[in-house]
């Protein structure tokens, strides 16, 4: 194997530039070889994600920018535009690359090369990472890596990234490919030659580039019939098929939320517990007055409030993180196409609004991979609609203190988790009836075809899982949590000031002087009813067995009254229509700002405040008349 390491100055790193299409193994075989990456961030002026990590291999550091999946360097897409700007070093922040490897799925190599062809027409260094080979084995499929690498005129290396086979080949490779021979553009002359003139220029290209992609498959890859179906085909079947299909992907969603609600709360109360200790003992250090009362009431009060909620968050995307590595959000995406059309989108809308759980911004950026603007704007208006991480918490909160804990058919099976998982389906079901009434007025015209090739499954990534696990908490902990904790600090400030004047003496109990302290204060903390009550937080009478495991936060939300009766402020009723204006509201200005970004102008973050505050109205309004009517 050559031990060159390239021109230059060797104490340089090399740029080696990460190039394939979506579901090829790009994202695992990155992963193998440079571990998690350094820095993710976005290219300067857009929002496409930006990916770069670094290894050493025979003391020379290698810097590996994963791009965007892409089918084709014609850019269509931001994506696209960033991969062909990337390769051609015309991305300011990026240095020119070094080397280019191409991930080219064994399991459909002739799709593979299309993008492989033409990155070998940029004259640069190029190797080939050819993935998913033992995939292709299952399937009978042979690639002769030496006859590929003849007829490219680039190095071939098979690997299987999830195992680390071929790793320390390919790196080998990337080494020694800058100091070697650029590899030679295809020959597409003879082949453009045979198609008639007449024919659209591009039109022209593909059908001469696929010409000539059969003759080098032809040379290097043989098929042999499987002896046997194979079993993930027939998975596959169940999965992707209308009603079967649809009816696991429900059943998984909600064993995914109830098992949030099963799990979760042992660490849940752990925490909670942990967070009053700590609350008490501060009181206990510090004498009473405005400082104590600070960090009590407002700093240790907005760490309950967040930190309490980590162990949901870390299990959702724990759950949502396994699904994706092992493939099967592929087949979901497949699954909904069907779904979204009759909303008037279609299944590449999926992964936004799949991503958009988490939260809003990276679900809108994603986006960027939708080629038709019309799809495009369509999807970044209703992606606001589906809950974020950020409303989970008040889900959580809401379905724990007043959401009856009881079995719903099933022992496992208990009325919050049916609850949480209504009001991510309300979103769901929301979205695609203002998506379905603006394809047929603002947005006229039909969706994008859909095409995608579904990965094979696959074990997930134990590194790549608890990453995504870490980065979703820290994310919460640093942009939810922070503004949680912020806010909590201002009611507390508005609450206590300005000072109130009480009477000396017993006449008032310490609940009724917080009461009157804080109908005094900036907070006025007043609601009327229909009947012009003030309510209070003063204890009323709250069950032991309901106290026990409870936050504080909950507590007092159960002893909430209206002042001058027992008749408790939150209800039932209260409750669902508050969580029902939370998951159709727009709470969110960086995801307005984002919208004005995305689509470059602020009319749409305009519209998208507009009309989800008034769909939360109307449905909260809904749920509370339907609610008081029933009793709740």
């Amino acid at each position: 194997m050559a031990e060159a390491v390239g021109p230059g100055d060797p104490t340089r790193p090399l740029t080696v530039v990460l190039v394939g299409n979506p579901n090829t193994g790009k994202s695992t075989l990155f992963t193998a070889l440079a571990g998690i990456p350094t820095r993710i961030g976005n290219y300067p002026g857009v929002t496409v994600e930006e990916k770069v990590g670094r290894f050493v291999h025979r003391r020379r550091a290698v810097d590996l920018v994963d791009l965007p999946g892409t089918y084709s360097l014609a850019a269509q897409s931001p994506d696209e535009a960033v991969a062909v700007d990337v390769l051609r070093g015309r991305m300011p922040g990026v240095a020119p690359p070094d080397c280019v490897v191409v991930v080219a799925d064994a399991t459909n190599l002739s799709r593979n090369l299309f993008l492989a062809s033409q990155a070998l027409e940029l004259g640069l260094p190029t190797v080939v990472a050819l993935s998913l080979v033992d995939v292709a084995a299952e399937r009978g499929i042979t690639v002769d890596a030496s006859a590929l690498a003849r007829r490219l005129g680039c190095p071939v290396v098979p690997v299987v990234a999830p195992t680390g086979s071929g790793i320390a080949t390919l790196r080998d490779e990337i080494l020694a490919a800058p100091a070697g021979p650029r590899p030679p553009a295809p020959d597409l002359a003879a082949h453009l030659a045979a198609i008639d003139a007449a024919r659209p220029a591009p039109a022209r290209q593909a059908i001469a580039r696929y010409a000539w992609i059969d003759d080098v498959v032809a040379e290097a890859v043989t098929r042999s019939r499987p002896a046997r179906r194979p079993l993930a085909d027939t998975i596959d079947g169940v999965l992707t098929h209308r009603v079967w299909g649809t009816l696991v992907f429900a059943l998984v969603m909600l064993a995914l939320f109830a098992s949030i609600f099963r799990l979760a709360a042992p660490l849940m109360d752990l925490l909670s517990a942990g967070v009053d200790s700590v609350a008490v003992g501060v009181g206990g250090l510090l004498p009473p007055g405005a400082l104590r009362s600070l960090f009590v009431d407002g700093v240790l009060a907005g760490v309950g409030g967040v930190v309490v909620f980590v162990p949901q968050i870390a299990l959702l995307f724990l759950f949502i993180a396994l699904l994706e590595g092992c493939g099967y959000l592929s087949r979901a995406a497949f699954l909904m196409d069907r779904l979204l059309v009759g909303a008037g989108l279609s299944g590449k809308s999926f992964i936004p609004l799949l991503s958009s759980f988490a939260c809003a911004i990276p679900g809108i950026m994603a986006t960027r991979t939708i080629e038709n603007r019309r799809d495009r704007l369509l999807t970044i208006l209703v992606a606001p609609l589906m809950s974020c991480s950020a409303r989970l918490p008040v889900y959580l909160l809401l379905c724990g203190a007043f959401v009856p804990d009881v079995a719903v058919g099933f022992s496992w099976l208990r009325l919050p988790a049916l609850v949480l998982v209504a009001l991510y389906a309300l979103g769901v079901a929301v979205a695609a009836a203002v998506a379905g009434v603006l394809s047929r007025t603002l947005f006229r015209g039909p969706p994008q075809p859909f095409v995608m090739e579904l990965p094979g499954w696959r074990w997930p990534q134990a590194a790549v899982v608890l990453e995504r696990v870490r980065e979703a908490a820290w994310s919460f902990l640093k942009n939810a949590g922070t503004l949680i904790l912020a806010m909590s600090i201002v009611i507390w400030a508005l609450g206590s000031y300005p000072k109130p004047v009480l009477p000396d003496g017993p006449e008032l109990s310490a609940a009724e002087r917080q009461g009157e302290a804080l109908r005094q204060s900036f907070l006025r903390a007043r609601a009327l009813g229909a009947e012009g009550e003030e309510h209070h937080d003063r204890q009323g009478d709250v069950d032991p067995a309901e106290e026990e495991g409870a936050t504080m936060l909950v507590r007092r939300l159960k002893a909430a009254t209206w002042d001058g009766t027992d008749r408790k402020v939150f209800s039932l009723s209260v409750a669902l229509s508050i969580m029902v204006f939370f998951a159709l509201c727009a709470q969110c200005a960086s995801t307005l700002v984002i919208i004005g970004k995305e689509t470059g102008s602020w009319v749409w973050p305009v519209v998208t405040f507009a009309y989800m505050t008034v769909l939360a109205w109307l449905g909260a309004f809904a749920v509370y008349q339907l609610g008081t009517a029933l009793g709740w």
